[in-house]
């Protein structure tokens, strides 16, 4: 996963505007759409408007020509992985994608990678307590909007998290929000809002603008459940809480740094084929991290690594699994077979032989019946396999 082609994951029927469509009209498309991009074509070049710089313009009946810019393009067949890099060097959220004639083919979304980040499992495999910003800035409900804003420009961060008096989450607050519901409402926002009073907007409690309920995960969650939370709810952050308190957040960046840094650790995509019962599920999944950067340690460089789940029954009706493990290294594919049956000790003899031009080497697993100790196995072999060529290379001085 991430290293198929980026137009794979990209939406392909986009909408477009031109540079003569008045600001005022291009929010309204993005906001009956929930974009936060639009693009604008003019005699077949591409450029990108944002809502943020829409939104602040001081004559929505202007043209977008005034605010929109040529963005950096990603190319259809760039692998997703290194489009991930391409959004974050650029600081664009989306970017156009275009074929080999530079024509506009798709586009692809920060949310677009958070789609697939949510069927990952190396996203599945990860704790959020490896990503998030600890000790999240929070402010009480009764503070004023005004004080939110300024700790937020103090912190250079784009949202606070309202609590209660006993620091249970209650709400958010972005930028965007004093932006759109402040500077720009669509209705005037009454000032003071108990009879007699006469406040300031900014001096009112943040808790009028923060959004609730807000989508939370806690802190046992992993990120692929945070990926899928950004993606489906429309969200930039989620806060990760234990009893109600926040203790963390993960924004969408955080999300799309973590995934550019599986491809600058040279950490591998691991598929798993066939599906253990549910009560296994979990403890295999940490068992294939575990051994998986064992196995990436060891060879240094893995193209890819497979496991094969199958399972069967015996004569009088028993179900058993038989698990394989495939490892692909620049040199070498290396294949391990686990089965039960026989003894704990009991290990098969290694055969080597070639499919197609690859040298592959198969090993069967030491045999046992429970599923974990077949999967461990499996994967043990293929380190014990790694480690043996590896010494052989280090003894012929290679």
């Amino acid at each position: 996963m991430f290293n198929e082609p980026v137009i794979e994951i990209s939406t392909r029927e986009v909408t477009a505007i031109t540079p003569d469509t008045s600001i005022a009209k291009a929010i309204g498309i993005m906001e009956k759409n929930n974009f936060h991009n639009l693009v604008v074509l003019d005699s077949g070049k591409i450029y990108l408007v944002n809502k943020q710089d829409l939104l602040v313009a001081s004559n929505p009946e202007s043209n977008v020509d005034g605010v929109m810019f040529r963005p950096h393009c990603v190319h259809k067949d760039t692998p997703t992985i290194n489009a991930i890099c391409e959004l974050i060097d650029s600081g664009q959220r989306a970017a156009p994608v275009v074929d080999d004639d530079d024509k506009l083919v798709g586009i692809v979304t920060d949310y677009d990678v958070m789609r697939k980040g949510a069927e990952s499992l190396i996203l599945k495999n990860a704790d959020v307590t490896e990503v998030m910003t600890r000790n999240p800035v929070c402010v009480k409900e009764t503070d004023s909007i005004g004080k939110a804003r300024s700790i937020m420009r103090k912190n250079s961060i784009g949202r606070v998290l309202v609590v209660d008096a006993n620091d249970k989450l209650k709400g958010i607050v972005t930028r965007g929000d004093i932006l759109k519901k402040i500077y720009k409402p669509k209705r005037r926002m009454t000032v003071g809002e108990v009879k007699g009073e006469n406040i300031p907007r900014m001096g009112q409690p943040v808790s009028l603008i923060a959004s609730s309920p807000v989508r939370t995960a806690n802190v046992d969650a992993n990120l692929a459940k945070v990926a899928n939370l950004m993606q489906k709810y429309d969200i930039r952050s989620v806060p990760i809480l234990r009893e109600g308190v926040p203790r963390g957040i993960v924004t969408i960046q955080d999300m799309m740094r973590y995934l550019r840094g599986l491809k600058e650790e040279v950490k591998v995509e691991v598929e798993m084929q066939g599906t253990p019962d549910e009560k296994y599920k979990e403890l295999a999944e940490r068992v294939i991290e575990t051994e998986v950067r064992k196995i990436v340690k060891i060879a240094k460089r893995v193209h890819w690594i497979k496991v094969v789940i199958k399972k069967e029954r015996d004569r009088g009706g028993t179900s058993y699994y038989k698990i394989g493990a495939h490892v692909k290294t620049p040199d070498k594919l290396y294949v391990a077979q686990s089965e039960p049956g026989g003894t704990h000790s009991q290990t098969m003899i290694a055969k080597r032989g070639m499919v197609g031009n690859r040298e592959v080497e198969v090993r069967a697993g030491k045999r046992r019946w429970d599923f974990i100790d077949v999967l461990k196995d499996a994967l043990l072999s293929v380190e014990e396999q790694i480690e043996e060529d590896k010494e052989k290379r280090l003894k012929n001085g290679r």
